[in-house]
């Protein structure tokens, strides 16, 4: 059935469900649907595309003028429906402008946008996804952006498109009757655009919809190919009882309402979060061979239909615990990418202090930024010991500690022995697992003799320790770390977190010994030579506040040192060692001078804490690398994480 835009809002108001993604338009999606418009003339008709709804029984509502609509959900054409609404909200806008237009616009929002319910409550024509559906009423179709900003990703392309489609407007002040063009183009839209309309009756036959049609504007994600194809499964399962069927399709429609909402919340909607998480749920429960991931092919296969004949019910079976494992996979996954949100890791919430530990080492593993190699074990480890804080706890302080030592310290690619903890998790996952025996396993898949050579290297602090290249960019989280200490040996917290220090750390590193000391007697007086040698030691750098830095440039050591208190004549601190917000400058302060000898002396301060704070008592656990994985480990692999 073919319907214009009037036809098919006739008696109609419409719901994005929740298990749909939130709307994805950007501006190349937008232009082209505006482009279309541009170049269509009376009175040709132009086929914009599929609308596919579901008719929700018993939701029949009425305007103050005793009008009926009845409630559908889309189930495909939500960005196409989402963005013409927006088009004749900016239109209506614009004609309210003329007088004689006035009548128009009013109707064109009655019809469109936003009538008025018998209870003298707003009636919207279209309601999005919950996540986003308040401000899309509060903050997009009203005249003026309200001041709250937009929560989610999905809002932000909303206000984008809101503001893109009125430029568009704008440039129609060009033509000779401006307020003539704005009624030949609601009319376009309203009369000209045409939509195949497909209804589908019952839940399951959702997925069926995808399987046989392309959508316009953006690909579906893998994320939604699966949803689709476990639907389509659902309405194509044979069972005894048909409603099993319309069962699981709600379950996953649930499910990814459930999943959709979690990872917008927590900013992780692109379509590379989502294929993480089926990625690392993949592993954990079904097959940890990296080289079979296929992304949604892998799902398929695993369900096809053609391997269940005559077991359709154990199929039904084998894909609720699919689904229940991906919505619970997402929980974990979303508080090990995004430790830092206010409901993170509310399962532990019975014992508090864990907790906080638990949020505080996860923080730490994503600053080193090789989340991908430990996130199916992290995954599995938290499904295993549901109520054993202490023991994810563990896990993540050693996954911290050797993630250091082998990537960040002595420079191996990202995914060594990445393959070792995949299979790991996929054993924790399938239950039976000694905990302690999963420890000792993942601390034999870091020992050999060249790991233990490496960092025994690095913290030798008999010798200069320079920070090259291979480990400058941990060095804002070893100096954070060394923060950390000195405000935990206090009882306190650092005064400046490590969001605030990454934002700008390159101008946050001081060198005590400054880079140039050309004209500088005093500087050089005390390095008369070796300031090449000493000057991006370990032991002459420190943090400091940016604007605090850039104060300090090469002046002398007691003018950067300065004294507790310090003020200048208008009572402002003095910006010096002394008075710094960080208690390494403070520790630095204590100093009589800065010679060759103080840098020495700092460097094993920091090596030996370094040495006790990623130490591994690897026991009598045995050696798992060979050699040549060893030899091997520096290259780059094509796998490596961004």
């Amino acid at each position: 059935m073919t319907l214009s835009l009037q036809e098919l809002f006739n008696d109609r108001i419409f719901r994005v469900p929740d298990y749909q993604r939130g709307y994805a338009w950007e501006r190349l999606q937008v232009q082209e649907f505006l482009d279309d418009l541009s170049l269509l003339v009376p009175p040709r008709r132009h086929y914009t595309g599929t609308i596919v709804l579901r008719q929700i029984s018993d939701s029949a509502k009425e305007d103050s003028g005793g009008r009926r609509y009845h409630e559908a959900h889309i189930v495909d054409g939500q960005q196409r429906l989402t963005t013409t609404v927006l088009l004749l909200n900016e239109v209506a806008a614009a004609l309210k402008k003329y007088e004689g237009s006035r009548t128009l616009a009013e109707g064109t929002r009655n019809s469109y946008v936003e009538a008025v319910g018998l209870d003298k409550q707003p009636l919207y024509k279209l309601t999005l996804n919950a996540d986003v559906d308040r401000f899309f009423k509060t903050s997009v179709l009203p005249d003026a952006t309200g001041i709250e900003g937009a929560p989610v990703k999905s809002a932000q392309r909303l206000l984008d498109a809101k503001k893109q489609i009125a430029d568009y407007l704008d440039e129609a002040e060009g033509h000779a009757d401006r307020e003539q063009w704005l009624r030949d183009l609601r009319s376009k839209v309203t009369s000209q655009l045409q939509f195949s309309l497909y209804e589908v009756e019952r839940e399951s036959e959702v997925g069926i919809i995808f399987e046989v049609m392309n959508d316009r504007g953006k690909p579906l994600s893998d994320l939604e190919k699966v949803k689709n194809y476990l639907l389509y499964t659902a309405s194509s399962l044979s069972l005894k009882d048909p409603r099993h069927a319309d069962e699981l399709a709600k379950s996953v429609n649930h499910a990814w309402a459930d999943l959709l909402t979690r990872m917008m919340k927590a900013g992780l909607g692109s379509p590379a979060d989502e294929d993480q998480l089926l990625r690392a749920h993949w592993f954990m429960r079904y097959d940890p061979q990296s080289r079979h991931w296929k992304g949604s092919r892998s799902i398929k296969q695993q369900f096809d239909l053609r391997k269940y004949r005559g077991r359709h019910s154990d199929l039904l079976g084998e894909l609720k615990a699919y689904v229940e494992g991906l919505r619970e996979a997402c929980i974990s996954y979303c508080d090990i990418r995004r430790p830092g949100r206010e409901l993170a890791f509310e399962s532990f919430a019975f014992d508090e202090k864990k907790r906080s530990d638990i949020v505080l080492w996860s923080l730490k593993l994503a600053e080193i930024e090789v989340i991908r190699t430990f996130l199916p074990l992290l995954m599995a480890t938290r499904k295993q010991w549901t109520s054993e804080p202490e023991k994810y706890l563990e896990m993540l302080r050693i996954c911290e500690v050797l993630a250091f030592r082998t990537y960040s310290i002595t420079g191996f690619r990202a995914n060594f022995r990445e393959s070792d903890m995949f299979y790991l998790a996929h054993e924790v996952a399938q239950g039976g697992a000694d905990f302690t025996e999963v420890i000792r396993r993942v601390k034999s898949a870091y020992r050999w003799r060249g790991f233990r050579e490496d960092f025994e290297n690095f913290v030798d602090a008999s010798k200069p320790r320079p920070v090259d290249d291979r480990w400058s960019a941990s060095l804002g989280y070893f100096l954070y770390e060394y923060e950390r200490h000195l405000a935990d040996s206090r009882q306190i917290e650092p005064k400046i977190t490590w969001a605030e220090l990454r934002r700008e750390i390159a101008r946050s590193i001081e060198h005590i010994l400054p880079q140039r000391i050309e004209n500088q007697p005093e500087w050089l007086k005390r390095f008369p030579d070796g300031h090449e040698e000493y000057v991006n030691d370990i032991g002459n750098l420190a943090l400091s506040k940016p604007e605090w830095n850039s104060t300090y440039g090469n002046k002398p050591f007691s003018q950067k040192k300065g004294f507790f208190g310090a003020k200048h004549e208008d009572g402002s601190d003095v910006r010096c060692y002394a008075n710094g917000p960080w208690l390494q400058e403070q520790e630095l302060a204590q100093y009589d001078d800065w010679t060759v000898e103080s840098i020495k002396e700092r460097r094993a301060r920091l090596l030996n804490w370094a040495r006790e704070r990623w130490g591994v008592d690897y026991g009598d656990v045995s050696d798992s690398v060979t050699e040549a994985e060893y030899e091997d480990a520096g290259e780059e692999s094509e796998e490596d994480e961004e």
